[in-house]
């Protein structure tokens, strides 16, 4: 079986996540998945808007519920 190891950032709103994950993917050649993006294309919605209307709370039980289920489906 094939191993496969993945990085995952996690941090503060604006602390560099996602500019920081891009470079470091493209330097390894690897695959980017930005949950944010992955969120709003599922939602519709931006993560502004969502956090205004729906609270931090449901933020991270989505954002938890879509980086379990991209990390699950990277690794079938």
């Amino acid at each position: 079986m094939k191993s496969k190891e993945n990085l995952v950032f996690l941090g503060m709103m604006g602390s560099g996540k996602s500019s920081i994950g891009l470079l470091i993917a493209k330097k390894l050649k690897v695959n980017f998945i930005d949950v944010d993006k992955e969120i709003e294309k599922e939602l519709g919605i931006s993560i502004k808007k969502i956090f205004e209307t729906k609270g931090e709370n449901y933020f991270r039980k989505i954002e938890e519920k879509i980086t379990l289920r991209k990390l699950k489906s990277i690794l079938q």
